[in-house]
């Protein structure tokens, strides 16, 4: 009769090293539920606003009413699920403000994104009265031209945004986008450069962007401004915000989940932060699980060992 296999618990593999087979497609199955199910089924978890988040909202609610705001926005197909929601959070924001609004870009990607967003958020309500969930001020439909002027799009990158510093109706030739001669828009009235406006905000995915503004008309025109960025760029930005050339920094998912609740409208920010938070919950539920099988099987083979030291 063969001597007992010491490597062997009764014959059989220890659970460690059974563990050793296990298909790492489960895992890749759960992470895939984790992103799915809380877009079907929102789990509305808390969303806490940063300080730099608190400071942009801060900047927009002391507006006063009426107060004219500049828009620059600067993504592309690939950021926007990650700016959108910002855009849509601040510009509910500003209508509640009945803020007189310029819209422009720099990005050639951008132009049948922002017209897109346009039409749903600007020439219709975001939140009439009576939405569901929402509690703030109802906004309303903004006329063309009367509360708020779309200029399009303009190349250039960085020598553009200089160039809007100096003198905004030049870089558009004095016109809006539907050919609308600037001079025939009351709202335009003393707006010639972007010093004039109230506020500058920078719905910014790279370059340019928020960090061109700073560069080359923040500093030299001392211009208000707050930008929402990708998740990336939040580190790169934060330094502008901290040497207050920044009045506030939104950065990324998370950033824009909490614009949202202060705000009071939850919208796709928090759905994409519950998947995030769910993802996450995953993700650390498989290292701990990795380490609880490395060190338990490392432990088994040291008890294995003494034993057989011992035979």
């Amino acid at each position: 009769m063969a001597p007992p296999d010491p490597n062997r618990d009764g014959g059989k593999p220890h659970w460690t090293e059974r563990m050793q087979s296990f298909d790492r497609r489960w895992i890749f199955l759960a992470m895939a539920f984790a992103v799915v199910l809380p877009l079907f089924f929102p789990l509305n978890l808390p969303a806490k606003p940063d300080s730099m988040t608190k400071a942009a909202f801060n900047t927009v609610e002391a507006l006063p009413e009426g107060a004219r705001v500049f828009v620059s926005m600067d993504f592309d197909p690939a950021s926007t699920p990650e700016i959108e929601p910002f855009y849509r959070a601040v510009m509910l924001h500003l209508k509640r403000k009945d803020a007189r609004v310029v819209i422009a870009t720099t990005w050639y990607q951008a132009p049948p994104l922002v017209e897109r967003l346009i039409r749903e958020t600007v020439d219709q309500a975001i939140a009439p009265a009576g939405t569901e969930g929402y509690s703030g001020r109802p906004d309303r439909p903004y006329r063309a031209n009367v509360d708020y002027v779309y200029l399009g799009f303009r190349d250039g990158k960085g020598i553009t945004i200089a160039a809007m510093g100096s003198d905004l109706r030049k870089v558009f030739d004095g016109r809006a986008n539907d050919g609308t001669p600037l001079d025939q828009i009351p709202m335009m009235n003393g707006i010639k450069r972007l010093e004039d406006f109230d506020l500058l905000v920078l719905v910014s995915a790279g370059f340019p962007g928020a960090k061109e503004y700073i560069q080359f008309v923040g500093e030299r025109y001392k211009l208000r401004m707050i930008t929402a960025v990708t998740a990336v760029s939040t580190t790169d930005m934060s330094p502008y915000y901290q040497t207050g050339q920044l009045a506030g920094l939104v950065g990324g998912m998370a950033g824009s989940a909490g614009y949202e609740y202060l705000v009071g409208k939850k919208g796709s920010g928090t759905a994409g932060a519950d998947v995030l938070n769910v993802g996450n919950v995953v993700v650390i539920l498989a290292i701990v699980f990795g380490n609880v099988i490395f060190f338990a099987g490392r432990m088994h083979r040291r008890r294995r060992g003494v034993r057989g030291g011992r035979a």
